[in-house]
């Protein structure tokens, strides 16, 4: 029981860690995807629309992602606002390695 125990922890770790990665699965087929060395998902245009560090991404838009699988930058689908910043919907908006903004279209 107890290298039972071990072994679904260590699952649900490798589990977890790519919970937040995406995959090419979400790019247009048929357009160019990028990836990094790593093999994880550099850039791609996105087949449907997103959801990632609680924004969602517009489909048919760039998406990009730094090589640990976090959101670089992506088309906003409808404004958003985060904590003081507000962010207008189809504007661009990006994002620090560790997941903070670092900047995006403001409204009018």
């Amino acid at each position: 029981l107890k290298g039972a125990l071990f072994f679904l922890s260590l699952v649900l770790v490798a589990v977890s860690f790519n919970v937040y990665a995406a995959d090419q699965s979400i790019c247009n087929s048929g357009t160019n995807v990028v990836v990094h060395n790593n093999g994880s998902l550099r850039a791609c245009i996105l087949k449907n629309d997103y959801e990632a560090n609680n924004i969602r991404c517009k489909n048919n838009s760039p998406v990009s992602f730094y090589h640990n699988g976090n959101l670089e930058s992506c088309v906003l689908y409808d404004s958003v606002s985060i904590g003081k910043n507000n962010c207008k919907g189809d504007g661009l908006i990006s994002f620090f390695i560790d997941g903070k903004l670092k900047s995006c279209v403001k409204p009018d």
